[in-house]
């Protein structure tokens, strides 16, 4: 008999969203799943845009975590191109979300950190 495990909703994302994790037998991750149910129709504003603004209008969509939405974006772009960073290059993108957490501790802790009860 499989388990199931559902956290919702998920607290720490502008939006609703939830978790759902299940359980083999033997008590072990079987499968889980990520939902957001609602559509927030940002990806409509994109649409017919050419792919080289995808970096600077998708950062300005979240207030939270413009510098991951710019490299997500980024990356989709380099997809599209079938290209990607040099290998000295890689590091730019890992240092730039590692500056974040400097620069913004309370993203780390309050946002992506483990939940607390006071």
């Amino acid at each position: 008999m499989t388990q199931r495990i559902s956290i919702d909703p998920i607290t720490r994302l502008e939006g609703h969203g939830k978790i759902e994790i299940f359980l083999d037998e033997k008590g072990n991750v079987a499968n889980s799943y990520f939902q957001i149910p609602e559509l927030r129709g940002f990806e409509r504003f994109v649409v017919g845009r050419p792919i080289e603004e995808m970096p600077s209008l998708t950062n300005r969509i979240c207030g939270v975590c413009p510098e991951a939405h710019h490299m997500a974006a980024s990356k989709a772009a380099d997809a599209v191109y079938h290209v990607g960073p040099a290998a000295h290059g890689k590091a730019a993108p890992r240092n730039a979300l590692f500056r974040i957490l400097l620069h913004r501790p309370h993203h780390a802790l309050l946002r992506a950190g483990r939940d607390r009860t006071l």
